[in-house]
């Protein structure tokens, strides 16, 4: 189909095409207190085009694109006309496809994903098994198995498939005690099935539904803060996007090459982008530019050393494209020797999202703990204001690593002395 798709875009005068196939099969299973409730499965098959055609202005060549996805039994001829009125509207710089290169072998399958039913029967028996405790009860459970092949055409020579497994799952729990009830939910996304930690993680969060019940309001004023593996991907967001070709050539990257991100903290930080850890949620052979996947270094020991950059951005800037940015990696700092008796362990936030240009980051605790001289005190309300830039001057990273799905590096993050709003 996607050669049919090339033939018909090159015959109405598109100078360059890209064509990527996604076919994908899911198996879901919802569970309802002690039974499944329902089970479905789903097929799909869709294609991401999109359309370049080529101008002149006053001697330069600039670029117009157009994208749509197109279903098999669709009116191609509409979305083609679509395009080329679209396309004779705007031009933008021009900037090309990349030509056909070789991508890496990556692992994105589990095997245990080619017999979707069996499995979502096991996770399902994990579930039914492992969320129950004394005062605590499953409430649902949705479980989702993704497959998806997915084939990448060019109008350059591309043509490269990769196969993805995907698999989530949501969790609710009620607490209850003397008459009152607590509810928690919890939600964890990997490639395969050993990076769940399923049994483990109920358990986890079956204490933590516990102890909802037993809340007290966070005081305000300042305080350390740990912040978890599962948050520092969000957490770093505006390193992210300061690290981009595409804030770099819109004039609002924070970073210049060989010069300190951050001034001292207690381990120095050292960031890159991966898109080869085996299983990552974010790795990839290559992405839809047909970049192939690799690692790069953004930040080095404090100092920042390149930005990453689509293909687009890498044209525009006259560098080299990495591709997007993939899984963050924090390397393990080689001095783990703070202690840290008084500071507050957030498990969940309502939302974590840094505003990605300040750095600004108000984020209300939907559930956490105080922890003092070896107590903790569950809490719930109030909130953690901090700038995400300023607050990397001070701050602590363990030294005992994890894989969070789309995050490889230690295990917690403590930024100190940040404003808590409470009581």
């Amino acid at each position: 189909m996607t050669d049919k798709l090339a033939e018909k875009i090159t015959a109405r005068g598109f100078d360059d095409f890209k064509i990527i196939e996604v076919k994908s099969n899911d198996k879901q299973l919802y569970l309802l207190r002690e039974r499944i409730e329902s089970k479905r499965t789903i097929e799909s098959l869709y294609y991401d085009v999109t359309v370049y055609v080529d101008h002149k202005s006053a001697g330069k060549k600039l670029r117009s694109e157009y994208n749509f996805i197109y279903k098999p039994g669709g009116d191609l001829n509409f979305y083609l006309e679509q395009a080329k009125f679209a396309c004779s509207l705007v031009k933008n710089r021009h900037y090309d496809l990349l030509r056909a290169v070789e991508p890496p072998n990556v692992d994105l399958l589990d095997p245990h994903l080619d017999d979707a039913t069996a499995t979502g029967a096991d996770l399902a028996d994990t579930i039914y098994k492992s969320a129950r405790g004394a005062g605590v009860r499953l409430s649902s459970a949705e479980i989702y198995l993704k497959r998806s092949e997915i084939t990448l055409k060019t109008s350059t020579g591309i043509e490269c498939s990769k196969i993805k497994g995907l698999i989530e799952i949501e969790i609710t729990l009620i607490g209850s005690e003397g008459g009152k009830e607590q509810e928690m939910n919890f939600q964890v996304k990997r490639r395969r099935i050993d990076d769940l930690r399923l049994q483990e993680r109920i358990a986890e969060y079956v204490k933590h539904t516990v102890n909802t019940l037993n809340v007290k309001i966070p005081t305000s004023g300042k305080a350390n803060v740990l912040f978890n593996a599962a948050d520092i991907y969000g957490l770093m967001s505006p390193i992210i996007f300061h690290s981009s070709g595409k804030a770099k050539d819109q004039g609002m990257s924070r970073f210049n090459p060989n010069e300190a991100i951050v001034g001292q903290s207690e381990n120095d930080l050292t960031i890159k982008t991966s898109g080869i850890i085996p299983f990552g949620l974010y790795s990839d052979p290559f992405d839809d530019d047909g970049i192939p996947g690799q690692e790069h270094t953004i930040i080095d020991r404090g100092i920042f050393k390149k930005h990453w950059t689509t293909k687009r951005y890498a044209d525009y800037l006259g560098v080299e494209p990495t591709g997007s940015f993939k899984n963050l990696v924090i390397e393990s700092p080689s001095d783990s020797s703070a202690a840290h008796d008084n500071y507050y362990e957030i498990v969940q936030f309502s939302d974590l999202s840094p505003d990605p240009i300040t750095g600004d980051l108000v984020a209300e605790i939907r559930f956490g703990y105080h922890v003092q001289n070896g107590k903790r005190t569950p809490i719930k309300g109030g909130s953690v204001g901090c700038n995400v830039f300023e607050a990397l001057n001070n701050t602590y990273f363990s030294s005992d690593t994890t894989f969070e799905g789309r995050y490889l590096g230690p295990k917690f993050v403590i930024l100190k002395d940040l404003s808590i709003s409470g009581q």
